[in-house]
C-alpha cells in the first residue's frame, strides 16, 4: 500500500510525542537555532557538509532542507525538543521518500552533543519509525552513514537496521572529499 495523495493524507505537519519528547514542526523562526546547531563541530562532521556561513545561509539551507521538504511532501524533519519545552536539540526526519517499486525513505538525524548517551536519539527514531512504518505506509527505511561514525552505527544496529553494503567513496565529508558510507536498512516489522 501507498499513499496516491501525499497532500490529503497529511494537510499539516504532523507533531509526535514521546514520554519525554516532542517532536514538532521546524519553522523559519528556527533559523537561529539552525545555524548554531549545524555549526556545531561533531554535526558537521557527521552530516557531511560544511556549516552555513551565517544567518542568512542558515535560512536558505533550512528553507531547501526542511520546510520545502515538507511543503512538496518529499519527507518530514522533525525539530527534537524535551516535552514542555519549545528549544530544540536536535531533528530527524525522512527524506528521499519514494512509492516505486515499492515505498521507502531514507532518514537522517542529529543530536546536540549535551545530550548524547541519554537515549534522547533511540527514543525519537523509535517514534519516527513507528510513524513511517505505520501512517506513510513505508515498507523499507534506509539510512547511508560514515564509516567512522561508530556511534551511528551503533544506535541503527541497536533499532534493528542491518548494514546491507559499504559504499566506497559514495558521499563527501564536511570538506567536500570523497568519503565511504556504510548504507543501513529496516524493512516494514510482519503484521504492520
Amino acid at each position: 500500500m501507498w499513499l496516491a495523495d501525499r497532500f490529503a493524507a497529511f494537510p499539516t505537519f504532523p507533531e509526535l510525542e514521546t514520554p519525554r519528547l516532542r517532536l514538532r514542526e521546524i519553522t523559519a523562526d528556527d533559523a537561529g537555532w539552525y545555524l548554531a546547531h549545524f555549526s556545531r563541530p561533531e554535526i558537521v562532521r557527521g552530516q557531511g557538509f560544511p556549516p552555513p556561513a551565517d544567518l542568512g545561509a542558515a535560512r536558505g539551507e533550512l528553507r531547501a532542507y526542511v520546510l520545502d521538504l515538507f511543503a512538496r511532501r518529499a519527507g518530514f524533519r522533525w525539530g527534537i525538543a524535551l516535552r514542555g519545552r519549545q528549544d530544540l536539540i536536535g531533528s530527524l526526519g525522512f527524506y528521499r521518500w519514494l512509492d516505486t517499486p515499492r515505498p521507502q525513505a531514507e532518514i537522517g538525524y542529529d543530536l546536540d552533543p549535551e545530550w548524547w548517551g541519554r537515549g534522547i536519539m533511540t527514543e525519537a527514531l523509535g517514534a519516527v519509525l513507528d510513524f513511517g512504518f505505520g501512517r506513510m505506509c513505508l515498507q523499507r527505511v534506509e539510512a547511508l552513514v560514515m564509516t567512522d561514525n561508530e556511534r551511528s552505527c551503533r544506535l541503527l544496529e541497536r533499532l534493528g537496521f542491518a548494514r546491507e553494503a559499504t559504499l566506497v567513496a559514495h558521499g563527501e565529508d564536511e570538506h567536500g572529499q570523497p568519503c565511504d558510507e556504510h548504507r543501513y536498512a529496516l524493512e516494514r516489522p510482519a503484521g504492520r
